[in-house]
């Protein structure tokens, strides 16, 4: 699947995965978790993504609640790898290049569970 696309876009692809996956989960973190938490793997996510939200500052808009920035720059991110980095290939590759990083987590999930069944002996 991946021999169709050239590497360089895959790989800012999964970049541009990262970082949105990143983002959401800081959001979620944030419902839950206070931002003066001593957690060290909130702390760590702190950490990410306060460059990523410096760096987007000017292009966010100010209506937006101080929370909900992770979300809107992950929304961001989201419309770029779906939208414009299949234009780089043609209008044609808009379905077929949307989430490669995503179909690769689940290939693994899908071969691990697999490998799990049997070494277990379930009939598969």
């Amino acid at each position: 699947m991946n021999n169709l696309f050239p590497i360089w876009l895959i790989i800012i692809d999964y970049i541009l995965a990262l970082i949105m996956n990143i983002l959401v989960l800081k959001f979620v973190l944030n419902l839950f978790i206070n931002e003066e938490s001593n957690l060290s793997f909130f702390k760590f996510f702190t950490k990410i993504t306060s460059p990523i939200l410096k760096v987007t500052y000017k292009m966010t808009p100010s209506f937006i609640v101080q929370p909900l920035i992770p979300l809107y720059l992950a929304w961001f991110f989201f419309m770029i790898r779906i939208y414009f980095l299949p234009l780089v290939l043609g209008y044609s590759y808009i379905g077929t290049f949307a989430f490669i990083f995503e179909k690769q987590i689940i290939e693994q999930i899908k071969s691990i569970i697999l490998n799990m069944a049997l070494y277990l002996n379930y009939g598969l």
